[in-house]
């Protein structure tokens, strides 16, 4: 998809009060940059993690979801920042976050027990620890709907590597693991209120534009000194299929990794699939009593580190 068409696309099945208040997200970033730029930093990452939801109506009560608890995206950031780098990180609102996962995961009675305990539980006080220590490398931008997500991915993947000048000598990664919806209702075929619920429903829905393209153009500058790694993921339950589709994303999208999962063993295990080196997939285990997540980005950080000398000889 071209940039012209993503922004008629946008302009035609978003709000013009909803685009400018996600606009503001522009500033925020930019501003995030600059401070980031003032600190010790070894790369930025635009993370996206979550579901993306599909409303009904205008005054959205009914939606489509595509669900995602977001944990993989959270415990890549948590990897990330443990390792020196600054995160924007794209998430659905009702997604995991990085820092909360083993308290979100508490019972209310677990919750109130360690609350009213005299000493923390470690795991928790070692995510206190570490949110005081790296909160700040940190920018959360939330979203709901499809339409939210494709606009503020433009946008944050636009001004991190167009606009902000004060972080361009950085590596970056954008690592799109969020769960995307397929399908959406155009704006102009939405009941503008509830729709009854005694007639019975009947809903056609359109393709979500495929914007990946579009994304990683932009993403990989050519005149960039240092790399900038496209990185998204694949979700079957058949492997044939995950492996052609996580070489379609390599190929057609010019991704850099693909991260593919098939979803009866997703915790457990994965292959990485890298630009170049497509028919040798390189597969990932949990690790005894470690976190999938930080093996995954060192996965990732490993090859970028190899791939820095290599990149600065070629623009020269």
């Amino acid at each position: 998809m071209s940039g012209e068409n993503l922004s008629r696309f946008l302009m035609e099945n978003m709000t013009t009060a909803s685009m400018a208040k996600l606009q503001q997200w522009s500033t925020k970033l930019l501003e995030f940059a600059h401070y980031v730029s003032q600190k010790p930093c070894k790369g930025m990452a635009l993370v996206t993690s979550g579901g993306t939801t599909v409303p009904i109506e205008v005054h959205s009560v009914r939606y489509l979801s595509n669900f995602s608890s977001g944990g993989r995206g959270a415990g890549m950031v948590e990897a990330l920042l443990q390792r020196g780098w600054a995160c924007v990180f794209l998430y659905n609102e009702h997604s995991s976050r990085p820092f909360r996962r083993h308290i979100d995961h508490l019972s209310t009675e677990q919750l109130f027990a360690e609350l009213a305990a005299p000493v923390r539980s470690p795991n928790i006080v070692a995510d206190m620890q570490a949110y005081e220590r790296l909160g700040d490398r940190i920018l959360y931008v939330p979203f709901n709907t499809v339409t939210e997500y494709l606009f503020l991915l433009q946008l944050l993947s636009e001004v991190m590597t167009r606009r902000a000048e004060c972080v361009e000598s950085l590596p970056m990664m954008l690592i799109a693991a969020a769960a995307v919806s397929d399908y959406f209702i155009p704006l102009s075929r939405m009941s503008t209120h509830k729709i009854s619920g005694s007639d019975g429903l009947h809903v056609h829905f359109e393709n979500v534009p495929k914007i990946l393209d579009f994304i990683s153009e932009r993403w990989h500058v050519s005149s960039a000194t240092v790399p900038r790694y496209l990185i998204t993921f694949k979700l079957e339950t058949e492997e044939e299929i995950l492996r052609n589709k996580a070489l379609q994303n390599l190929f057609k999208y010019n991704c850099d990794a693909v991260v593919a999962n098939m979803l009866q063993n997703y915790r457990e295990r994965v292959l990485l699939y890298w630009k170049r080196e497509e028919h040798q997939p390189v597969p990932l285990l949990r690790p005894e009593g470690g976190s999938f997540e930080a093996l995954i980005v060192d996965a990732f950080l490993e090859r970028l580190e190899k791939e820095m000398p290599k990149h600065a000889e070629s623009i020269q």
